[in-house]
């Protein structure tokens, strides 16, 4: 899979402040489902308990989706994604034993705030984890 071929260079894309901006732009387009899975990554990456190896994997993922140019255009209706949701679908399906309740609830209640957030100003809610 070419996504996995360039993982390194994926990574130097992460960074939270450019996640921030491309959810603000794509939030909508990429479903809460993806959108809740973003957060899960992101919460996770934190987490000094979760190996090196799977935290790169997911900032890697991450730094793909903000990526400006990738395999398949953004841009393109219905399947401007596919290529970003794969490479965060490969990333998450590694972690699936790091997701507990408690990363869960989290995510959830980020989720939360964004959606009600956005229906006044279309902001992420700015506090310790997006």
């Amino acid at each position: 899979m070419k996504l996995l071929d360039n993982i390194l260079d994926y990574l130097k894309y992460y960074d939270e402040l450019e996640l921030k901006e491309k959810l603000k732009i794509i939030g909508n387009k990429i479903g809460s489902k993806i959108l809740f899975y973003v957060l899960v990554m992101v919460i996770l990456i934190s987490d000094s308990k979760i190996p090196i190896k799977v935290r790169l994997v997911f900032m890697a993922a991450l730094g793909y989706l903000i990526l400006p140019t990738d395999l398949v255009a953004d841009l393109l209706p219905v399947v401007g994604f596919t290529d970003d949701i794969a490479f965060l679908s490969y990333a998450i399906s590694n972690a699936r034993e790091y997701i507990t309740p408690e990363v869960t609830s989290k995510a959830n209640d980020k989720l939360g705030k964004w959606i009600n957030n956005e229906a006044d100003e279309a902001e992420i809610v700015d506090d310790e984890v997006l």
